[in-house]
């Protein structure tokens, strides 16, 4: 692993990288890599990486603000174990500068990293389009990677999409709203750099009323500021007498403050930032994709006081499609089938502590002469030509006019004549009787 001191390597006088090099990054999270590239407005810049089961390397572009450039890397797996990359620099000219290869270990947190100021700022704005100097596959190790492009659709728009194909764009809305940033609250772990001063480098953790020290200035209130506003503060404070004109970057390494809870059908159910306008399909689409048992509505519980974990439907009571449970917390139904077919008035915008629950679909059971009986989720609307083709259709014996539906009427199992492209109710029973000759 490279030293942990500034990068620079040789090379033609106009085309310099200062990078301070990373040590660790956090699984499950995306690492955002910074560094300063200069003349700013000439360079373009982008970051080379690979994790370490991979034999080829893949890169993202940089983007640039105020000579700061960012690239943002997909989410590795812990179980990647590490990450080689290196930055480059291009000018239009064809000059070219970059850093070593810098190998970083993947890790659960940031009290797993060696050295708390080596490990990767992070990033939360999903999906990231990469480009590949090989084949065009996925990076092994990696989550988050909307589509794998060659080399020369970098900059121009072309991509050729990976097995996985990315999210449908009627699932997310046209024009999202205008974000508001993640305010920092008490127990965020934040990493606040200097450029140019190591030692003001640091990883802090914001006190409970909303403060934390720093070197040279003391005491800063940070609490219910936005990154970009605390960092104008600093910026303001050292270049009190302390630092000539300082270059304070402040970004939010663990969300505590402000959280989500996302569980039920889902593949990663579990706790999830609340930074900016976070919608309810932004929060599936994190910790998803949703199970096969998953119901098409989703149950998002929104508590009235301070909660430590995720509250479910059961223990508030039953609510209507925005009912509220005295005291405890507002209920909202959302059919996601009605964000699908472009009503996108249904997409919530989540708050502090909602839950966002995905409760099981209710289910069918399809039985007698059909290729695979057994149970099946319901959709509103199925009929029982639908249900019958989920069970794999009928047999050589089956017969389609002689179907029956077993459903509860007040309270009683009854058998009923139905025809096949009627609709069906969750907990029917249809059964598929056989051909009289």
């Amino acid at each position: 692993m490279a030293p942990l001191a500034l990068l620079f390597l040789a090379a033609p006088a106009a085309v310099r990288i200062n990078h301070p090099p990373v040590a660790c990054f956090l699984a499950d999270r995306s690492p955002r890599i910074e560094a300063l590239l200069t003349p700013a407005d000439q360079v373009r810049g982008r970051v080379y990486f690979k994790g370490a089961a991979d034999g080829q390397f893949y890169f993202v572009e940089m983007t640039s603000r105020l000579g700061r450039f960012v690239g943002l890397l997909p989410r590795p797996r812990e179980n990647a174990a590490s990450i080689t990359y290196y930055i480059e620099a291009v000018l239009g000219d064809g000059r070219t500068n970059k850093t070593s290869e810098i190998t970083g270990k993947v890790v659960r947190d940031a009290r797993s990293c060696p050295t708390a100021k080596g490990v990767a700022d992070t990033a939360d704005q999903g999906d990231v389009e990469v480009f590949s100097t090989g084949a065009i596959r996925k990076p092994e190790g990696f989550e988050g990677v909307s589509r794998v492009s060659p080399p020369a659709a970098a900059g121009r728009g072309r991509a050729i999409r990976a097995d996985t194909p990315a999210p449908p764009a009627s699932a997310t809305p046209a024009a999202s709203p205008p974000t508001t940033d993640y305010q920092i609250g008490p127990e965020d772990i934040l990493k606040v750099t200097v450029y140019g001063h190591d030692d003001l480098t640091q990883t802090i953790v914001v006190q409970s009323d909303g403060t934390f020290m720093f070197p040279l200035i003391g005491r800063v209130k940070g609490g219910d500021l936005t990154p970009k506003e605390l960092e104008r503060k600093i910026t303001v404070l050292l270049s009190q007498g302390y630092i000539r004109n300082p270059q304070v970057t402040v970004l939010v390494q663990e969300y505590r403050s402000k959280t989500i809870f996302v569980v039920g059908e889902i593949t990663r159910p579990g706790t999830y930032p609340l930074s900016g306008n976070r919608t309810l399909v932004e929060a599936l689409a994190r910790a998803g994709p949703a199970t096969a048992n998953a119901s098409s509505e989703v149950v998002i519980v929104r508590p009235h006081g301070e909660v430590q974990g995720p509250v479910l439907p059961t223990q508030v009571g039953e609510g209507s499609s925005s009912g509220e449970a005295p005291g405890m917390a507002e209920v909202i139904r959302v059919n996601m089938r009605d964000i699908q077919a472009g009503d996108l008035t249904k997409n919530v915008l989540l708050r502090p502590d909602d839950t966002v629950f995905v409760p099981q679909a209710p289910k069918v059971f399809v039985s007698g002469e059909v290729r695979n009986p057994g149970a099946y989720p319901f959709a509103p609307g199925t009929t029982v030509r639908q249900a019958i083709s989920l069970a794999g259709g009928f047999t050589e014996d089956g017969s389609s006019g002689r179907i029956r539906v077993v459903r509860a009427v007040e309270g009683k199992s009854r058998e009923l004549k139905i025809k096949i492209d009627e609709p069906i109710q969750p907990g029917d029973t249809i059964v598929v009787k056989s051909k009289l000759f």
